[in-house]
C-alpha cells in the first residue's frame, strides 16, 4: 500500500483551516466570559421578574381568598333571603290571588287627582288628628245642650209675640226701618 502525500496546497489549505478554527476558538474563548456575564445577569433579570411574578400571583391567591371568602357569605346571605321569600310568597300566594282582581280594578279606576288628594289628606292628618282629639270632649256635651237650645228658641218667641202686643210697639218698628232706608 502506498502512502501519498498530500500536495502543498493542500496542507496549505489544511493549515489555514486549523489556524481559521483556532483563530475562531481563542475569540470564543476570550469573549466567552463577558458573554456569560451577559448571560448571569439576563438570568438574574429573569429569575427577578419571575419573583415578582410570584409575588403578584400570591398577592392575588390572597384576593381571590377574600373574594372567595365574601362570596360564601354573600350566597349564604342569599340562600336566607330566598328562604324568607320562599316563605313569604307561600304565606302571601292566596291573598294575593284572591285581591288580584280588586287591585287591578283600582289600579284602572283611580286617577291622579284622587292619588294627589290622597296624598295630601295623609299629609294633614297628624293635625286632624289633634284637632278630633280636642273637638271630642265637646261633642260628648253636646247631647245636654240640645234641649237647652230648643227651650231657649221657645223663651225667645214667647218674648217676640209679648212684645209685638205691646201698645206703640208699631210705631217704634216703623221709625227703625226709616232709620235703615237711606236719604234719597
Amino acid at each position: 500500500m502506498a502512502l501519498v502525500l498530500p500536495g502543498r496546497s493542500s496542507v496549505v489549505r489544511s493549515v489555514s483551516d486549523v489556524v481559521h478554527w483556532s483563530a475562531s476558538a481563542v475569540i470564543f474563548a476570550v469573549t466567552l466570559p463577558s458573554r456569560l456575564d451577559a448571560l448571569l445577569v439576563s438570568v438574574e433579570r429573569l429569575v427577578a421578574r419571575i419573583g415578582q411574578i410570584a409575588e403578584n400571583a400570591d398577592r392575588v391567591v390572597v384576593g381571590v381568598a377574600s373574594v372567595t371568602v365574601r362570596a360564601e357569605t354573600l350566597v349564604e346571605a342569599v340562600e336566607q333571603t330566598s328562604d324568607i321569600a320562599q316563605q313569604l310568597l307561600e304565606l302571601y300566594e292566596p291573598l294575593a290571588v284572591q285581591l288580584a282582581p280588586l287591585a287591578a280594578r283600582f289600579a284602572n279606576d283611580i286617577s291622579e287627582a284622587e292619588v294627589s288628594a290622597a296624598i295630601k289628606l295623609i299629609d294633614q292628618l297628624p293635625e286632624l288628628t289633634e284637632r278630633v282629639t280636642a273637638v271630642l270632649p265637646i261633642l260628648a256635651t253636646l247631647d245636654s245642650v240640645s234641649p237647652e237650645i230648643h227651650e231657649l228658641l221657645s223663651v225667645v218667641k214667647d218674648l217676640r209675640q209679648a212684645i209685638v202686643g205691646v201698645p206703640g210697639f208699631g210705631f217704634f218698628r216703623r221709625r227703625g226701618e226709616a232709620k235703615d232706608v237711606p236719604a234719597q
